[in-house]
């Protein structure tokens, strides 16, 4: 992911000279960059949160189905 960390955008309204601006060109002390991983990070849980719920779901889904076809078996039995 590139970034353009000339942008006025990423000045963060601090004025103390060039260090202060040399210093979050850094990403690891740069607050926009760790907000986008945060969220990414956060993003990625809820879709595997997701991904998990639905396979409870077709877990459940598949045994009521297996449960009623082995009823349905027994009775004609």
């Amino acid at each position: 992911m590139e970034r353009d960390f000339n942008s006025p955008y990423m000045d963060f309204g601090m004025s103390q000279g060039p260090d202060m601006n040399d210093f979050y060109k850094d990403p690891m002390f740069n607050p926009v960059m760790q907000y986008e991983q945060a969220y990414s990070y956060y993003k990625y849980l809820c879709m595997q949160m997701d991904y998990r719920i639905k396979c409870k779901e077709y877990e459940k889904m598949c045994n009521v189905n297996n449960s009623n076809n082995e009823r349905k078996e027994r009775r004609v039995e």
